[in-house]
């Protein structure tokens, strides 16, 4: 039988596939989503399914982890199924073809069947825990970020998933509602609107009389604050100005001890997938510099800075977006957490380092109890993937997006074109996400790097008004409440696909709680 893999103890050197690695292709986080193709056939048929299948879609972004090596890890673990049910098939027929002719008797040839299911599902047992061993387990010479060939998986297709999964500097294109797409569960968020007034000029600056000496003639005797001149300024030098000092003061310049390794400041344009059949392509990445349209497709820019930490499991986003309108400055800020993934794919690190006899006499006896279970459990993972909302991440999968009920005159949406949703709805990271933290410190982790990125924010952007000569009055009163009220209640309502809230709002994720809020 062959396979994807092989049954040497020591692993096989899987081949590459003709690209360049990205810089997370090695991220513990990409091993265990691997690692998941083969320990969970509901996530293999997902990955597939959003990657391939439906290739027609656009792929969200991937926060610490390549999305091609677990594809290929997925394509292979398929296959190395369907050879499975391939020899058996053609074994059982040999077998009834054998009995039929008479060559076998009835008994021999029903043990021989027996022998069949046996034998083929043992060897997808000891070539998948090879598989696990060999290329996705911590030990030999760890993971290289390589995966195996696959026809299905072209030189095109992965130049598609690359050129979609990269966040820096791209056109996002998402579906439904939420632009943040891949980026996880929101965290917290608030935004401010502050009047770009010139600062006080000092003493010296304004020029004021020594104390007892009589006022200039024509000079009213109160005299109003004299203010600088405002330094005019644009959204894309405030946005490149906050990118460059959240490097340096993070990561470039700070200490080794104090460093954020993990961090990525990068800006994307946001803008939806939706179209029709006959409409425009879209707008490219450059429609969205330096304003917000207020249409439906236009593409708003953000800054993005993303922590990676936990070798990349826990991923914590900040989207940072400006404003200026009516000599007014609107700064929004969303905070997201990739929450780290699930329990089961983290069994690949307990599995032996190697395959002796003794582990190989206990899957054949393992694969012999469990063959009753076996036998159903393809019919219950059938039937689970074709049941219309059994995953949440298959809802609205279509590309034709559901349009409201056509209430005019003469039923004229019958001659509209089409509505096509071509954007990214959920990413295969988001389909492996634990429902609660495994650990303590992940959820700490989570609420210190939002504060870290929320306060250096606020401290940069503050630097950069008072070098343009803006009062700073009233950012320093905003930025105290924001920090004070962080993990306050606030009065917010969520319903489908929109939310009302006054201020900030914290969403608080731990295991068996709600999620609250908070007010800045």
């Amino acid at each position: 039988m062959t396979s994807d893999t092989t049954l040497s103890v020591a692993g096989p050197a899987p081949d590459r596939a003709p690209r360049e690695a990205t810089s997370n292709a090695t991220s513990n986080a990409t091993r265990l989503l691997c690692a998941g193709t083969y320990l969970d056939p509901l996530y293999r048929a997902s990955v597939i399914r959003e990657l391939l299948t439906h290739r027609f879609r656009v792929v969200a972004p991937s926060y610490g982890y390549d999305a091609v090596p677990v594809l290929a890890h997925a394509l292979a673990a398929r296959r190395l199924q369907r050879i499975r049910l391939a020899v058996l098939g053609v074994g059982l027929v040999g077998t009834l073809f054998l009995t039929g002719a008479g060559v076998l008797g009835g008994f021999t040839g029903f043990l021989t069947a027996l022998w069949l299911c046996w034998v083929t599902a043992y060897l997808r047992r000891v070539v998948t825990l090879q598989a696990l061993v060999g290329r996705l387990g911590r030990g030999g010479d760890g993971f290289t970020g390589a995966y195996p060939r696959h026809p299905r998986l072209t030189p095109e297709l992965a130049s598609k998933i690359d050129r979609e999964q990269a966040s820096d500097g791209t056109l996002v294109r998402y579906g439904g509602y939420k632009p943040f797409v891949g980026a996880g569960e929101p965290v917290r968020r608030w935004s401010t609107a502050e009047l770009l007034t010139g600062a006080p000029l000092t003493v010296v600056e304004h020029g004021h009389r020594p104390p007892g000496a009589p006022p200039a003639p024509g000079t009213p005797d109160v005299q109003e604050p004299q203010r600088k001149e405002v330094v005019p300024f644009t959204v894309e030098e405030i946005t490149a100005y906050v990118a460059d000092r959240m490097n340096a003061e993070l990561r470039d310049r700070a200490r080794e001890s104090e460093r954020i390794d993990g961090l990525a400041v990068e800006r994307s344009a946001f803008t939806t997938g939706v179209t029709t059949r006959r409409g425009p392509a879209g707008p490219s990445p450059a429609d969205g510099e330096g304003r917000w349209d207020e249409v439906y497709d236009s593409a708003r820019a953000y800054l993005c800075v993303r922590v990676g930490s936990w070798q990349q499991e826990l991923v914590t986003t900040a989207f940072v977006g400006f404003d200026l309108k009516g000599n007014t400055l609107h700064t929004e800020f969303y905070s997201y957490v990739l929450a780290p993934i699930k329990a089961d794919f983290h069994l690949v690190d307990r599995l032996p380092a190697a395959l002796d006899a003794r582990l190989l006499a206990r899957v054949g006896w393992d694969t012999l109890l469990g063959a009753p279970e076996a036998l159903v459990r393809p019919v219950v993972t059938r039937l689970g993937s074709w049941l219309p909302g059994r995953l949440s991440w298959r809802r609205g999968n279509r590309i034709r997006v559901p349009l409201p009920l056509d209430t005019s005159e003469f039923r004229l949406g019958r001659y509209a074109d089409t509505v096509l949703d071509l954007g990214a709805l959920t990413s295969i990271r988001e389909m492996a996400t634990s429902e609660d933290f495994l650990h303590f410190f992940q959820e700490t982790d989570t609420i210190k790097y939002t504060q870290i990125v929320e306060r250096q924010l606020l401290h940069v952007v503050r630097d950069f008004l008072h070098e343009h000569h803006v009062d700073l009055a009233e950012h320093e009163a905003r930025q105290t409440n924001i920090l004070n009220d962080y993990g306050s209640n606030n009065n917010f309502m969520t319903g489908d696909n929109n939310t009302a809230n006054s201020g900030t709002q914290n969403f608080h994720r731990a295991p068996a709680a709600a999620q609250g809020g908070g007010t800045a």
